[in-house]
C-alpha cells in the first residue's frame, strides 16, 4: 500500500509538471496547446465509420419498409454512443497524445475494449447491417456463410475460443516487442487496434448474451472473472516493477515532465483500476440477473404444474363427449390477444425465417418445426403443456425453459407474445 501511494503521488506530480514550463512542448515537437486540441481524422478511421453509419442507416430503413419493424431506441442509442467512443479513441487528442505517452495509449486501448465494444454489442447491429446490403448482396453473404464461413466463425466465437484469443491478444500486444513494432509501423498499429476491438466485441457478446446464454450465468461469471485476473496482471506488473519496459516512450515522456518509469506506472494503474471496475460491474450485473432468473424459473415450474392440471381437465371434457375443436379453442383463449396483430408481429420478428406458419406470407422456413395445428397440440417444445401461459412463456423466454435450445429469445413484450399466441391458436 505504501508503494502504491508513492506511485500515485509521483504520477500526480509528473502530470502537474507536464502542465508547467518544463512541458512547453508535447512529444515530437508539438506545442502543448496544439497537442491538446489535435484531432487526427485519419482516413481509414473516418472512412470506416462513415461506411458503417451509411450501412446501418440503410439497414434500418430497409427493415422498416419490409417488415414494419423499428429498431429499438436503446439499440440505436448504443450504436451512436459506440461511434462516439470510437471517434474519441481513434480521432481525438487521445490518439495524438498516445504516440507520446504510454499511459494515454492505454486509455485509448481501454476505450476500444471496455467502452466501444460493449456498446456495439448492446446495439446488436448484425441483422441491421445485413439489411443494409441490397438483396443480391444478402444472397451472396448467405451463400458465403453456408459454404463454410459460418462454421468457421461459429468455432472462433465459441466461449472457450473467445476467452483464449481475447486474453492472448491482450497479453501479446502489451509485450514490449510487439508493442514497439506496432508503434513504429502504421499498418501494424491499425491491425493491433482491430485485434483489440474485434476480440473485445466477441468477448462482450458472450458476456452479454440474453438470459442464460451458452455458458449460463455461473459459467459467464467464471468467464469474466478469469479474464479480469489475466488482463489485470500486465497492469499490476507495470505498477510494481522498478524498471521501464517501454523505452520507445522515454524521450517523449520526458517532454511531458515524466520519466519512462512514471509514465509506465501511471499506465499500469489505468489498466489495473478502471478496467478492474468494469469487470467487477459486469460480474455484479450477471449475479443479479442470475438471481432474478432463478426466481422466474421457480415461477415457471408453478406455471407448468398449472398447465398440466388444465390439460387434464381439458382431456376429461373431451372424454365426456364435448366437441374436440371447441374445447381446444376455449382452453386456448388468450385474454387481450389479437390474432391480426399477432400475424403482423410474426412477420416483424422474422419467425418465418425458421418456421413454416400457415397464413403468414413468406413464413416458409425449414430450420424449426412447422407451426400448424397449434391449437390441437398437447405439448410445446416437447416438454411444456400446451396452455396459454406456457405458450407466452415459451415465446418470450425459450432459453429459460430449455437452456441451449435452438430457438433464441425473441425479445417480445408480454403483449406482443399474447398477440402471437392468439394467432397460433387459430391454427386448428
Amino acid at each position: 500500500m505504501r508503494k502504491l501511494t508513492r506511485i500515485l503521488v509521483v504520477a500526480a506530480a509528473g502530470l502537474a509538471c507536464a502542465s508547467g514550463p518544463a512541458a512547453a512542448h508535447a512529444g515530437y515537437g508539438r506545442p502543448l496547446s496544439s497537442a491538446l486540441w489535435d484531432w487526427t481524422f485519419e482516413p481509414w478511421v473516418t472512412i470506416s465509420m462513415g461506411v458503417a453509419s451509411i450501412l446501418y442507416l440503410r439497414g434500418v430503413l430497409n427493415m422498416r419498409a419490409r417488415s414494419e419493424r423499428l429498431i429499438r431506441l436503446r439499440e440505436l442509442a448504443a450504436f451512436l454512443a459506440g461511434l462516439v467512443a470510437l471517434l474519441i479513441a481513434l480521432e481525438s487528442p487521445i490518439d495524438a497524445l498516445s504516440a507520446d505517452l504510454f499511459s494515454v495509449h492505454m486509455v485509448q486501448h481501454l476505450i476500444l475494449m471496455l467502452v466501444a465494444a460493449p456498446l456495439f454489442v448492446l446495439a446488436r447491429p448484425h441483422l441491421v447491417f445485413l439489411w443494409g446490403f441490397p438483396p443480391g448482396g444478402r444472397r451472396r453473404l448467405g451463400r458465403f456463410w453456408a459454404a463454410g464461413a459460418g462454421r468457421m466463425i461459429q468455432a472462433l466465437s465459441s466461449p472457450v475460443s473467445v476467452w483464449l484469443w481475447f486474453c492472448g491478444l491482450f497479453a501479446f500486444w502489451h509485450l514490449p516487442g510487439p508493442y514497439e513494432w506496432a508503434l513504429r509501423h502504421e499498418g501494424l498499429h491499425i491491425f493491433e487496434h482491430i485485434c483489440f476491438f474485434v476480440s473485445a466485441f466477441a468477448f462482450w457478446s458472450v458476456v452479454m448474451e440474453r438470459d442464460t446464454g451458452r455458458l449460463g450465468y455461473g459459467g459467464r461469471l467464471i468467464f469474466v472473472a478469469t479474464a479480469a485476473v489475466l488482463s489485470g496482471l500486465p497492469g499490476a506488473l507495470m505498477v510494481l516493477t522498478d524498471r521501464p519496459f517501454y523505452g520507445i516512450h522515454a524521450q517523449s515522456a520526458a517532454l511531458w515532465g515524466l520519466t519512462a518509469l512514471q509514465d509506465q506506472q501511471l499506465a499500469g494503474l489505468i489498466m489495473w483500476v478502471p478496467a478492474g471496475f468494469a469487470y467487477v460491474a459486469a460480474i455484479m450485473i450477471l449475479f443479479v440477473k442470475w438471481m432474478a432468473a432463478a426466481e422466474e424459473r421457480a415461477g415457471a415450474r408453478a406455471a407448468r404444474f398449472a398447465g398440466l392440471a388444465s390439460t387434464a381437465i381439458a382431456c376429461l371434457m373431451v372424454l365426456s363427449g364435448c366437441d374436440d375443436q371447441s374445447v381446444a379453442s376455449e382452453a386456448h383463449r388468450i385474454p387481450g390477444g389479437d390474432p391480426e396483430r399477432g400475424a403482423r408481429q410474426i412477420v416483424a420478428a422474422g419467425c418465418g425465417t425458421c418456421h413454416m406458419i400457415p397464413g403468414v406470407d413468406g413464413a416458409e422456413g425449414l430450420v424449426g418445426p412447422p407451426l400448424d395445428h397449434m391449437d390441437r397440440r398437447i405439448l410445446l417444445a416437447g416438454r411444456l403443456s400446451n396452455t396459454p401461459d406456457n405458450m407466452i412463456l415459451w415465446l418470450r423466454r425459450p432459453q429459460l425453459v430449455e437452456p441451449g435450445t435452438g430457438m433464441p429469445d425473441t425479445g417480445l413484450s408480454d403483449q406482443q407474445a399474447r398477440d402471437v399466441a392468439a394467432y397460433l391458436y387459430t391454427l386448428k
